[in-house]
């Protein structure tokens, strides 16, 4: 009985062996297969890409890219057509049972919802491309970008080797907390003064706020280059204040009198923000403060910087984004000559806007929080 149930169990055990030996065996023939498809589809793949980026297909590639191109721009159409319609059907349904201030609001969305979709459609995914792209070294053939993931390395070279970038950043960055109080300072003074009942203001006003409008692309990059924002004084101007002021300080004075036209034009636009502001304040309150016996530093204080100081914030974006993109801002020049260069190209350039922007954000964020008015937090408290 002892051997039959040990010849049992030994055959039992050969069985079961067998049947493991069996299902391994299934197993490795399967994957082996299923890896051999996979290294074959992925071989077949490269020879289509190969076949794709050769000479031979140029054309072939050119037609496709416009075909995707046009099927993405349809499908997009379709895609807002669609939203707008389960908008509209959406906005049926709770218009008639809306208040008036929920139409309101509905009714403001809608007159933004352009706004919106312009904003995705040409900042916020451009504005992801770049990022992508800062991460990868790119190169164009044509019409097609070719992308290898190279990490940090692009910022690395941007922060770390490429000196001449992080200096004109530290540049920038000093030259608007420099410029930025004295521009909101003298753009308060030139308002407060145009505000004034006084014959001709009409013309003063369009005097300070012309340059803007008039000095952009080409006829701003030739004043910088060749006068206007470089002023070279006349002979006949610098032999008159050389019988004025001595040798040592004529180069001085003058510099200070370029810089002072620079700032003066970069106050046009803040200039008519806080003269806005000034002609909502009640003339009453003038006239109530003067009989009370305020004088003019009192006023000031108490009716025209509580008017005007929710415009500081609104002012100090618009100086930050308009020294940026000023055409004579050289840190604009490296991030375009970087674009074209061979052995930079797209992904270093997307680098370095990115560092730019982030450092342009950064700055806006700060003095937006320095000088938000906290007036109204304070009162729904």
């Amino acid at each position: 009985m002892k051997n039959f149930i040990t010849k049992f169990k030994e055959f039992f055990v050969k069985i079961f062996n067998y049947i493991v030996f069996g299902i391994k065996f299934v197993v490795e023939k399967i994957e082996f297969g299923f890896g051999f498809i996979w290294k074959s589809f992925v071989k077949l793949l490269l020879m289509i890409k190969k076949l794709y980026l050769s000479d031979k297909f140029k054309k072939v590639r050119v037609v496709l890219n416009y075909i995707l191109i046009g099927l993405y721009y349809v499908s997009l159409l379709f895609a807002i057509v669609w939203i707008y319609r389960q908008i509209q059907k959406f906005t049926k349904k709770r218009w008639h049972n809306a208040t008036f201030v929920q139409k309101r609001a509905i009714t403001g969305y809608l007159f933004i919802s352009p706004w919106i979709i312009g904003f995705l459609a040409l900042v916020l995914y451009p504005f992801g491309k770049v990022i992508y792209m800062s991460f990868n070294i790119v190169n164009q053939y044509g019409l097609d970008y070719t992308y290898k993931w190279v990490g940090f390395e692009n910022f690395n070279r941007v922060l770390f080797i490429d000196i001449d970038f992080v200096i004109e950043l530290q540049n920038f960055i000093v030259r608007v907390l420099l410029y930025s109080p004295v521009i909101i300072a003298l753009s308060i003074i030139i308002a407060m003064l145009l505000n004034q009942d006084i014959k001709g203001k009409g013309l003063f006003r369009m005097i300070f706020f012309l340059p803007i409008i008039i000095l952009n692309g080409e006829l701003l990059e030739n004043m910088s280059t060749y006068g206007g924002m470089n002023i070279e004084l006349s002979f006949f101007v610098l032999d008159v204040l050389r019988t004025i002021i001595p040798a040592f300080a004529l180069s001085l004075f003058v510099g200070l009198f370029e810089l002072l036209i620079e700032i003066l034009w970069y106050c046009g636009v803040p200039i008519l923000i806080f003269l806005a502001m000034l002609q909502k304040v009640d003339k009453s309150l003038y006239e109530a403060a003067s009989i009370d016996g305020a004088n003019s530093w009192s006023i000031f204080w108490k009716i025209v910087l509580p008017a005007i100081y929710p415009a500081v914030s609104v002012s100090i974006i618009f100086i930050v984004v308009f020294l940026a993109n000023f055409d004579g801002n050289p840190l604009n020049s490296m991030i375009f000559v970087a674009r074209n260069n061979s052995s930079q190209k797209e992904g270093y350039a997307s680098a370095m806007a990115l560092v730019y922007a982030t450092v342009q954000m950064t700055i806006i964020a700060v003095l937006f929080l320095l000088t938000r008015d906290k007036s109204n937090k304070k009162g729904r408290a």
